[in-house]
């Protein structure tokens, strides 16, 4: 890293960046997502009632496996008003009066499944790949590119896990005409880009068996990583929970330094930045990519999983895995992207964020280290901070959209996380509801919030 007084330097230039960034967004679009109505009923619910934001999931991850309006209705009884909440206690009983009475508990069972695939819509691409053509072929002519994300937690069968690995192989057989790339200082980068995550294509996938999983994982995984390979395609390891991380760490080491991969350059792992270990795990990425011929991509992410790693560490009386802490996280990912920036270009990079004050950094840090444009990519979620992306293309960076395809309904679980988790992005959910913006506030130093609550 750099050190001593150019510190200084880079945070000046990171406020520098982050002020151009943040009023050339404010100058294209005051406000994201004005269309998104149900999107910002969920976020002001959020940031207003973190109670009622818990239930909020919980009864949303629940819906898809609700049959009829009545059964919807009851279980959003069940969930946001019977349960201790912010709501208050003399308004309970008349909400769960009302809304036991037909019609309206029809009614309303109708309009909450229809609000749900309404907001769904405008962050998942489309129920399979031939359905979200239309939008993949939009965000090139945007100038855009996409990973793509399957969605679905971790495989229930080993029939299923079969299934999930043949939705892969298809995928990647069915993207040619959005294949080519990119020349870089470092080589190409493809434009084809597909994230996998690996619980789906082991059903029986425990940190208590890693070895077996490792095992099993590395079977399943060989054909897609060949097909990639064969059509110059790139694949991702998604991040998933913590207890995963240590069969995902180990399968990307082993696999990815196998004879057969260890010279092709296009693929990657994520590190998520809110577990405390998340420096160590990358240095261990680090150290194995010494062992390949070529470079190896880390996409950097703060990470999704939150409300659940705080939940389950509590309820089994466990040390927390992640920080607890918004400005610790933030700090951790400033870090970390300034470690992975300072290892190119045998480790490439990816940013994933929407937070304008970490970008800001990063880009300080690489104009710094003389790292060209094209050589890292910001990524954003399909369907969220347009005008941001907008702003960084203008610039010359590379954005790739996280775009995900598959059911609708059973998607909610992945838009619930993503929303929830921009709860705790400060910047991105102030414009998103207020159109409004405190540029210092937003661009504020995390390592300076740090010191502020220790002294």
């Amino acid at each position: 890293m750099i050190a001593g007084s150019s510190e200084e330097n880079i945070e000046l230039k990171t406020q520098t960046l982050g002020m151009r960034i943040l009023k050339e967004d404010e100058s294209h679009s005051s406000r994201f997502f004005s269309e998104h109505f149900w999107s910002k009923t969920f976020l002001k619910l959020s940031l207003r009632y973190p109670k009622l934001k818990v239930e909020m999931f919980r009864f949303v991850d629940v819906l898809p496996s609700l049959r009829t309006k009545k059964e919807i209705t009851e279980h959003f009884v069940l969930y946001l008003i019977n349960k201790d909440t912010e709501i208050s206690n003399w308004v309970r009983p008349f909400l769960r009066n009302v809304l036991s009475a037909f019609p309206i508990s029809y009614f309303f069972g109708m309009m909450i499944r229809a609000a749900v695939l309404r907001t769904s819509g405008n962050f998942i691409a489309g129920i399979n790949f031939e359905d979200a053509k239309t939008r993949l072929q939009n965000l090139r002519k945007e100038e855009s590119v996409f990973t793509l994300d399957v969605l679905g937690e971790a495989a229930l069968s080993e029939k299923e896990a079969v299934a999930y690995q043949k939705q892969y192989l298809d995928i990647l057989k069915s993207l040619d005409s959005f294949a080519g790339s990119e020349s870089t200082r470092y080589g190409t980068c493809p434009f084809v880009n597909v994230s996998v995550k690996c619980s789906s294509l082991y059903s029986q996938i425990s940190s208590l068996a890693t070895e077996e999983s490792v095992s099993a994982l590395k079977e399943r995984l060989r054909p897609i990583l060949r097909l990639a390979k064969e059509k110059n395609y790139f694949i991702n390891l998604d991040a998933e929970q913590f207890d995963y991380k240590e069969i995902l760490l180990s399968l990307a080491e082993e696999i990815f330094s196998e004879p057969e991969f260890a010279a092709y350059p296009h693929f990657g792992i994520v590190i998520q930045t809110y577990l405390k270990n998340s420096q160590k795990d990358l240095i261990r990425i680090l150290e194995y990519s010494k062992n390949r011929n070529t470079p190896i991509t880390v996409r950097l992410v703060k990470g999704a999983y939150w409300e659940y790693e705080v939940i389950r560490s509590r309820e089994k009386g466990w040390e927390t895995p992640v920080f607890e802490n918004k400005e610790e996280t933030d700090f951790n990912y400033e870090t970390c992207a300034k470690m992975l920036l300072d290892s190119y270009p045998r480790i490439l990079s990816a940013f994933a964020s929407h937070n304008i004050r970490s970008l800001s950094a990063i880009l300080a840090y690489a104009e710094i280290k003389e790292i060209p444009k094209r050589d890292f990519e910001i990524q954003m979620l399909y369907g969220m901070g347009n005008s941001y992306k907008f702003v960084f293309k203008r610039m010359g960076y590379r954005i790739r959209e996280y775009t995900p395809l598959g059911e609708f309904l059973p998607g909610m679980a992945y838009l619930v996380r993503r929303l929830l988790e921009n709860t705790s992005n400060q910047g991105f959910l102030q414009n998103f509801i207020t159109g409004r913006m405190d540029y210092s506030r937003l661009l504020k130093n995390p390592e300076e919030s740090i010191h502020a609550k220790l002294s």
